[in-house]
C-alpha cells in the first residue's frame, strides 16, 4: 500500500504533464509551418529571430527563415530563398512597416497572412511588440487568427502598345523623376477621359495603407486602411492647380510620361523600380490580390495616428 500511494504522488503529475502536452501539440497543429522575415540591418531583430524559432520549433513547428539570417542565428533546417517564406501558413516580420511592405510581394498572392511584429522607429502597420508576439505565439499557432483584409494597388508599364513591367504595392506606386533629372510632365487620365497635364518631380498613387507614408509628405490627406479608394497625389507639381484627389477604389487611372526630364522611375513600394523614358504610359488600378494583415486589436488607425502624429497635440505648449 506504502508503495502504491508514493508511486501514486509521482505518477499522477507526470501524467497530467503528459496529458497537457499532448493537448497542446493537438492545438498547435492547426498552424503548422510559419515564416519568419526579418530586418536584416537590425541585430536586435536577428537576436529576437532565434527565441522566436525556438520556441516555435519546441512546439512542433516548421519554421521557414530567409537563407542569410538562417546562417546568422544557426538554423540550417530553417533556411529557404526568400520567396518560399510565402509557401507557408503564416508570415511574421521582425523590423519595421518596410519589412510588412516587402512581406506583401511576397505573401499577398498566395493569400497568406502577414503578422507584424515592430521594432523599427515609426510603425503604422505593425502589430505587435515583441514581448506580444511571444505570448500571443500558442494563439496564433491555434489558428485564431483575427484578419484585416488590405486593398492593394497594381501599376502596369505600357511601352510602344505592349506591357513591359507589372507590380503590386501595399502603400503605393510612385512616378518619380531621378535625383539629379529635370521635373516631368505628366499627362494624366481617369478611364479613358484626358484629365490634366502638369509639370513635377511625380506623382503618388496610395492605398489607403499607404496614405501615411509618402502620399502623406507629398501632402495628402490621411485615409482609413480599410476604406475602399485610391489617392493620387502630385509631387512638388509646378501648379496651384493640380491637388491630391481621392477616388473610388475601382477607378483606373493612367499617366503618359510626356517629357522624362532626363531620367524618370517607376516605383512599387520603394520595392520593385522600372526605367521610364518619354512616351511611356503607366497604368494604375486596384490589384487582384490583397494583403491580410493580421489585427491584434492593439490600437487602432486614430490612435496610432494621435501617438505617432501627435494628432491635436500642441508643441510648443
Amino acid at each position: 500500500m506504502r508503495y502504491s500511494v508514493f508511486g501514486a504522488v509521482y505518477i499522477v503529475p507526470l501524467l497530467t504533464q503528459f496529458c497537457l502536452h499532448a493537448f497542446l501539440l493537438e492545438k498547435e497543429l492547426k498552424i503548422k509551418k510559419i515564416g519568419l522575415l526579418v530586418n536584416r540591418t537590425k541585430p536586435d531583430a536577428i537576436e529576437f529571430a532565434r527565441d522566436v524559432v525556438a520556441y516555435l520549433t519546441e512546439r512542433g513547428c516548421e519554421v521557414k527563415v530567409e537563407q542569410e539570417i538562417a546562417r546568422e542565428i544557426d538554423c540550417a533546417k530553417c533556411s529557404c530563398p526568400e520567396e518560399e517564406l510565402g509557401d507557408t501558413e503564416l508570415l511574421i516580420t521582425l523590423g519595421g512597416d518596410g519589412t510588412i511592405l516587402t512581406a506583401s510581394h511576397i505573401a499577398a498572392p498566395k493569400g497568406v497572412p502577414v503578422l507584424g511584429v515592430h521594432m523599427g522607429r515609426f510603425g503604422f502597420i505593425a502589430e505587435a511588440n515583441p514581448d506580444e508576439l511571444l505570448n500571443r505565439l500558442d494563439e496564433l499557432m491555434e489558428g485564431d487568427l483575427p484578419v484585416e483584409e488590405r486593398m492593394m494597388v497594381q501599376g502596369q508599364v505600357i511601352r510602344a502598345g505592349e506591357t513591359v513591367f507589372t507590380a503590386i504595392g501595399l502603400n503605393d506606386i510612385v512616378l518619380n523623376k531621378g535625383a539629379r533629372a529635370r521635373m516631368l510632365r505628366i499627362q494624366t487620365a481617369f478611364g479613358e477621359e484626358p484629365f490634366a497635364s502638369y509639370a513635377a518631380d511625380g506623382v503618388v498613387v496610395a492605398t489607403p495603407t499607404g496614405s501615411s507614408a509618402y502620399a502623406l509628405s507629398a501632402g495628402g490627406p490621411l485615409v482609413e486602411p480599410t476604406v475602399k479608394a485610391l489617392l493620387v497625389v502630385p509631387i512638388c507639381a509646378h501648379t496651384l492647380a493640380a491637388r491630391p484627389l481621392l477616388v473610388p477604389a475601382d477607378e483606373i487611372i493612367s499617366f503618359t510620361i510626356e517629357s522624362d526630364g532626363g531620367e524618370a522611375l517607376f516605383i512599387a513600394d520603394s520595392y520593385k523600380v522600372y526605367p521610364l523614358t518619354t512616351g511611356d504610359r503607366v497604368v494604375v488600378r486596384r490589384a487582384d490580390c490583397s494583403t491580410k494583415i493580421v489585427n491584434l486589436g492593439r490600437a487602432s488607425f486614430y490612435r496610432k495616428i494621435h501617438q505617432r502624429l501627435l494628432w491635436g497635440e500642441r508643441l510648443n505648449a
